[in-house]
């Protein structure tokens, strides 16, 4: 295989899953339920739970704990996936 059809197969591969997460943004709910399911997990680690939102496939939190303020990303099940220092 040659050097461009690798790279043309990556670049295809990164477009076609970026947009696999931008319409899973669509489909995820963020009801009541949803946010609170989501508040009472971070909380249970000890943060305090601001905004809540979904970026990227996944539920973003914005959250304090111990005075640093966090973005904290979770998945469908609530499970945290990243946690970016804001």
């Amino acid at each position: 295989m040659s050097k461009t059809m690798i790279k043309t197969l990556i670049l295809s591969l990164a477009l076609s899953s970026t947009m696999v997460m931008a319409s899973n943004d669509k489909d995820l709910p963020l009801n009541a339920d949803v946010k609170a399911r989501i508040s009472a997990t971070l909380e249970d680690q000890g943060y305090s739970v601001g905004k809540i939102k979904i970026e990227d496939g996944l539920y973003e939190a914005y959250a304090k704990k111990d005075g640093m303020r966090y973005e904290v990303f979770l998945d469908t099940e609530m499970k945290v996936v990243r946690v970016k220092e804001d």
